[in-house]
This record gives structure tokens, C-alpha cells and sequence, in this order.
């Protein structure tokens, strides 16, 4: 179902509760996907409408596979609450804050860094992210020919290193062994800022994991979650599983904010 066929029934609970906040996943939700990481942008349009809905909401965040430090100035709007690297850091008054446990793992991250290094194949691109990295095949010649050939290279390094290894859209990610992701990042924020409500949107394998929390908080009743999976080309099957609701794209992002923040102020006159 689209979110525009429940905007009477799920979505208005959603909306009558007093502490609602939006959480938000920034690439290929609010920011179109790029060939280059480093060249994504976030839509003057949502960001517009996100700090419009930071004054009428409990809660704005953004949560992100990116550093925190930059996804904060990705996004650029200081009033908001971001989480990065999937959960392990958060920026708090302008400073990141790394989960501790995540620190240990550095050295761990620098060898199988250098691992990758050595045996990457033409047109990938390894990103170290400080608490996680990732390496994106997105820009080689065959790329399901690459995730074929490299999954047993990096599956052995992240064995080898003691870390975690995850799959996102043409790209590996290596993370340290906790039990940290975007679906604890989600209930975090749900219970740091008191939600009795919250959504969140996100259209990547690693926001299923946020997409399922909320379908969890619903559940047991502790807060009205609802999950909104993003659609686009090649939408990975962990986000049709688990979202509640779909938006039809980044664009259909901005029309979905736009809606909240019109509810929103219909609602406090």
C-alpha cells in the first residue's frame, strides 16, 4: 500500500499523537543516488521541509551509513538530531560521539582496510569511514559480476579481522561486531526524546532493520511506529518485506514531508 491510501487510517493515528517525530535515512531517500558518494545532495526541497517540520515535530533526525560528521554537514541543518555509521556515532553539540566499544575495532578496521586495498578490483571504491567501512562496486564494468567475484575476498577479510560484513545497494560494509544498526538507532531516539509516535523512512537493505523496529514498537504498544520503505529501479526485497507503507521515490519523499508538515500545522490551530 502507498502512503497516499492511508493517510485515513494509519497515517491519522501517526499524526494524532503529541510527540511525533520523523527519523529519516539521507541516500536515496532525501538525497537521489549517485554514482559518486561524495557528489550526493540533498534536495533543497526536503531539506526546506525538514526544518519546517523541526519546529512543529518532537523529534527530526537523520539516520545515516555515512559518518556522522558527514551526514551533519551533508544534510546542513544544525537543529537536527544525526546518527551515523548505522548507529555507532551521533553528533551532539557539534562533536561526534563513538560508541565505546566501537573504538576497539580501529585497528581491526585499518588491517582489513588495507586488505581490501590490495585485492580491490577496477572502478571500486573504498570509503573509510572511521567507525565503518565501506567498499562501493557501483562504478565497476559488470557490477553483479563483481558482487559475485568479491564476496568470498571480503568475506574472508571480515572473518579474518573479527568484523561484520553487510550488503547494500553495490556495496560492502564492514562494521565492527555489535549489535548496533539502524533499527537500535531508531529505538534509541524513540526513548532518548519520549516518542508516543514515530516514522521513519528509509529504502535501503540496512533500514530494514529500522523498518521492523517499527513494526516492534507498534506492536508492544510503547510507541505508534510506522515504516515507510522508498521505492525506486532496484528496491532490495528487506525493504518490500518490512515497510509498512511505500513512497514512490525521492520526489514522492518531498510530497510525503510536505503532507506531514501541512498535518502538522492543521493540527496545532
Amino acid at each position: 500500500m502507498y502512503w497516499q491510501d492511508a493517510t485515513a487510517s494509519l497515517l491519522h493515528t501517526l499524526t494524532g499523537h503529541n510527540r511525533l517525530g520523523l527519523i529519516t535515512d539521507v541516500d536515496g531517500t532525501i538525497s537521489p543516488i549517485v554514482n559518486q558518494p561524495d557528489a550526493a545532495q540533498v534536495t533543497p526541497r526536503s531539506r526546506d521541509l525538514l526544518r519546517a517540520l523541526h519546529g512543529h515535530l518532537a523529534l527530526v533526525a537523520a539516520i545515516s551509513g555515512r559518518a556522522a560528521s558527514d551526514v551533519q554537514a551533508r544534510v546542513g541543518l544544525p537543529e537536527l538530531v544525526y546518527v551515523g555509521n548505522h548507529g555507532l556515532e551521533t553528533w551532539i553539540n557539534g562533536q561526534v560521539a563513538l560508541a565505546p566499544a566501537a573504538a576497539a575495532y580501529r585497528p581491526a578496521l585499518e588491517a582489513a582496510l588495507a586488505a581490501v586495498r590490495r585485492q580491490q578490483l577496477p572502478g571500486m571504491l573504498v570509503e573509510d569511514k572511521g567507525a565503518t567501512a565501506s567498499v562501493h562496486y557501483r562504478q565497476t564494468a559488470d557490477p553483479p559480476a563483481t558482487a559475485a567475484a568479491f564476496t568470498p575476498v571480503i568475506e574472508s577479510i571480515a572473518a579474518q579481522h573479527d568484523l561484520r560484513l553487510y550488503h547494500g545497494r553495490m556495496v560492502f560494509e564492514l562494521r565492527p561486531p555489535i549489535d548496533v544498526n539502524k533499527g537500535t538507532a531508531f529505538v534509541q531516539l524513540v526513548t532518548d526524546h519520549q516518542l508516543d509516535a514515530a516514522v521513519y523512512l528509509g529504502d535501503d537493505t540496512t533500514d530494514a532493520d529500522a523498518l521492523l523496529a517499527a513494526q516492534r514498537l507498534r506492536a508492544d504498544g510503547s510507541c505508534f511506529a510506522v515504516g515507510l520503505g522508498v521505492e525506486s529501479e532496484h528496491t532490495p526485497q528487506a525493504v518490500r518485506d518490512s515497510a509498512d507503507l511505500f513512497v514512490r521515490g525521492v520526489q514522492d519523499v518531498e510530497t510525503f514531508l510536505s503532507w506531514l508538515l501541512n498535518t502538522a500545522i492543521a493540527s496545532s490551530t
